[in-house]
């Protein structure tokens, strides 16, 4: 079968299953965005019905409270403490309170319908109703059974508000007030022997029903509701919560529960058939339509730039076959059957220069490279040579990190690509720059090493935009397949004006500058100095003393205690890290910890680091019965590597440790607000049952709403919002009291680090439920002392 003919069978399928696939998920999005349209529409309404509703009993609530407390209402109360029988003027009075109010309420609410005061043995007091001036007040069964309490039980404790709905009418409220006009204030409580007045009112508190109905008639059939109110129901607190619809589940219910009432909605999912149905049908035609049309064009385009060509490639092929006097020629072209002319071209080439070529990249190998750098300096040393030559050692970072997660095949791709992006810029840098036609060696020495050696350059300055422009050529990430690869590298270069006798030395400079920009954060180039080479042999001086002290378990923790900023509780200790043998040089943590979170030597001191807290909590937990917590620092290469979770967890169970009592600290630096990777891996240490704590919060570029995406239980705010008290504008709010309030908004503990003068404490003492630490307490304990203050 001929390639045409395989191509049109492979893509007629895959047109109509990528139309299918399209439109399927297309219609899922579409269809979950109307029911979660109208399902949000619903709940923003019940939503709008409860608050109005609670506002219509908060103002109730209020209204009869300014009734009570009114003149006319204590002339009422001194009169009928007299024994004096009220006479029209005291009731008119008090009824014009009600006349007014209801007046400036342009009838949005009518507050009290019936209004009675009945005296605590059930003697009325006072009666009105707004509604109908002649109608007789009705002690109703639930007040009387409130009144029979009262006086049955003289010590029973009578709560301010009680609620009922009338058996008659359903859909108002009642409203019981309690109340002593001998009391200056009204209480939340009273006892039923104090001298008691009751209210029983009748409030046009509506209860949602209306609401609810209204929802009904406007859906034609599609909503229903089913309301549960029991009979003679008195209960002394009322508060309504809404269950709303959820699009996610499918769960097309509503439910208001209240203590008195229980009101269920329902939609019918039918309710979305209709608009669903009328969606699909035109997806359905349209994706025909268009998977038509794709078909058609995919095929042209095929056949005009692959078939053809290849078919075209093909012949000349067979042509020089047949006659060895014929030659492939470079096709103008940029695309995969130029490139297989130019493989096809370059074939016998390569067989050739095999034995001087690194075969993966076609650049000169080791042995190559070593005979140009000796040629070269056996010519400069013959002869005066006022130019500069100059040596680029190239390292890519992270490439071990692709080749271990993707396979070699992907590194080495990875590896071609790069080798003929720096042909390629080499090349046009040559036929402009002043050192043109004196690229000696463009080399690869093995794995992800490249060397690039020139001779002529008239400067340092040439030298070094050189250098710019090779770390430029890393600016656009490396696309093998469906992933992008934001590799980078570092670049070390040496230089010399026939001052060296061998390039051998001129090779190690160049080594050594690479070193310190990799060293320095990878991304940048370094001129060799000579005091690059002491400080890259200052650096590897303290990671080897790092390796033996962990090698001989001379590392040391120390325990800075954390306290209750209101009673100083002692509630745990950030567990330290000291290194005695780099101490006596004046390397402390500030200068050791971020040597070692450049090598992979960090990870293994997180382990050791753990492990030992976790020995020194089980003893002070065995020795003392410690309570508290350690917390733990954790660097962002342990964070984001698999096995430091596979060794806490075994650590754990080894040690039998209560997870309640660890914390481990993240510094906020380690977290990016898109840092996917961060985020799985602090859910999968949360689940061991550890609490997450950020460390330094402040010092990082984390906002707010970034931190709901962190599972995290406490924020350490960084000292310098506490050093920065002092400089806050009078009349302001100081920032670290700003960070306070968000992290309660957000449900998290709260620690405040740096804690150094009496002005410091007793300013933090201010924000409830604060945990410190600082100098102003104590200097981190040693661990005889931990052990002797527990």
């Amino acid at each position: 079968m001929r390639l045409g003919k395989k191509i049109r069978y492979i893509i007629l399928p895959i047109v109509m299953l990528v139309s299918i696939v399209v439109t399927s998920i297309y219609y899922g999005i579409y269809k979950n965005q109307i029911i979660e349209n109208k399902i949000h529409s619903l709940n923003e309404y019940l939503k709008a019905a409860v608050t109005k509703t609670e506002y219509d009993l908060a103002y109730a609530q209020s209204y009869l409270q300014h009734k009570i407390d009114s003149k006319e209402a204590s002339l009422i109360f001194t009169q009928n403490e007299k024994g004096v029988q009220l006479t029209a003027p005291y009731i008119s009075q008090f009824l014009k309170q009600f006349v007014n109010q209801g007046a400036n309420l342009n009838n949005t609410l009518n507050v009290v319908n019936d209004f009675s005061i009945y005296d605590a043995k059930q003697q009325l007091i006072v009666h009105i109703n707004t509604q109908d001036p002649f109608s007789v007040p009705n002690l109703k069964s639930q007040t009387k059974f409130l009144l029979d309490e009262i006086n049955n039980k003289p010590t029973k404790k009578v709560s301010q508000y009680y609620y009922f709905i009338d058996d008659t009418e359903q859909k108002l409220l009642n409203l019981i007030q309690v109340f002593s006009p001998y009391h200056l204030t009204s209480q939340q409580f009273y006892d039923a022997n104090d001298d008691l007045y009751i209210v029983q009112a009748q409030v046009g508190v509506g209860l949602i029903r209306a609401a609810v109905d209204e929802l009904i008639n406007e859906h034609n059939g599609f909503i229903k509701s089913t309301a549960i109110i029991p009979s003679n129901n008195i209960v002394n607190e009322l508060s309504i919560e809404l269950l709303p619809f959820d699009s996610l589940i499918n769960n097309y219910n509503a439910t208001i529960k209240t203590e008195l009432f229980e009101i269920i909605i329902e939609l019918d999912d039918e309710y979305f058939s209709e608009t669903l149905n009328l969606v699909l049908i035109k997806l359905l035609f349209l994706s025909f339509v268009l998977m038509g049309v794709s078909y058609f064009i995919v095929v042209k385009l095929i056949d005009n730039q692959i078939i053809f060509p290849v078919t075209k490639l093909a012949k000349s092929i067979k042509e020089v076959e047949a006659s060895l006097t014929i030659e492939l020629k470079p096709l103008k072209t940029e695309d995969e059957v130029s490139a297989l002319n130019e493989s096809y071209i370059s074939l016998i080439k390569k067989i050739n220069n095999l034995a001087n070529n690194d075969p993966l990249t076609g650049l000169s190998n080791r042995r190559s490279f070593n005979n140009s750098l000796s040629t070269l300096f056996d010519i400069i040393n013959d002869k005066k040579n006022s130019d500069y030559t100059a040596l680029f050692f190239i390292d890519l970072d992270n490439f071990k990190y692709v080749n271990d997660t993707y396979g070699h095949e992907v590194g080495d791709l990875l590896l071609i690509i790069f080798s003929r992006r720096l042909k390629v810029m080499l090349k046009k840098e040559s036929d402009h720059a002043t050192y043109n036609e004196k690229i000696e060696s463009i080399a690869r020495l093995g794995g992800d090493e490249f060397v690039v050696l020139i001779n002529g350059f008239p400067s340092l300055l040439e030298i070094e935009k050189l250098g710019e422009k090779v770390c430029a050529l890393f600016h656009d990430s490396f696309d093998i397949g469906v992933n992008k690869f934001n590799i980078h590298a570092s670049v070390g270069i040496s230089y010399t004006i026939n001052k060296i006798k061998d390039g051998e030395t001129l090779l190690s400079q160049a080594d050594s500058a690479m070193y310190l920009a990799k060293k320095l954060g990878k991304n940048n180039y370094k001129l060799f100095t000579p005091e690059i080479e002491d400080k890259i042999n200052n650096e590897l001086k303290i990671e080897n003393q790092l390796i033996e002290s962990l090698k001989n378990d001379q590392f040391v923790l120390v325990f800075m205690p954390a306290y209750t900023a209101q009673e100083k509780v002692l509630t745990g200790y950030e567990v330290l890290l000291r290194c005695p043998n780099l101490a006596n040089t004046s390397v402390g943590p500030d200068i050791f910890i971020p040597i070692a979170e450049k090598t992979d030597l960090i990870l293994m001191i997180d382990l050791w680091v753990t492990e030992n807290a976790f020995i020194k909590l089980k003893e002070l937990i065995n020795k003392t019965g410690f309570k508290g917590f350690f917390a733990i620092n954790v660097s962002s290469k342990s964070l984001r590597n698999d096995d430091f979770y596979v060794r806490l967890k075994a650590l754990i169970k080894e040690y039998d440790i209560d997870v309640t009592q660890i914390e481990l600290e993240i510094t906020e630096t380690c977290l990016m607000p898109d840092d996917y990777q961060a985020i799985e891996s602090l859910k999968q240490l949360k689940s061991l049952g550890v609490s997450i704590a950020i460390d330094d919060f402040g010092t990082g570029y984390t906002s707010f709403n970034q931190l709901v995406n962190y599972p995290l239980d406490t924020l350490k705010i960084d000292r310098s919002f506490v050093q920065s008290l002092g400089d806050t504008a009078a009349g302001k709010k100081p920032t670290l009291d700003i960070i306070y309030e968000l992290a309660k908004i957000y449900e998290l503990e709260v620690i405040i680090e740096g804690i150094e003068t009496k002005s410091d404490f007793e300013h933090v003492q201010k924000l409830p439920g604060v945990t410190v630490q600082g100098f102003y307490f104590t200097k981190p304990f040693q661990w005889e002392e931990v052990i002797s203050l527990n």
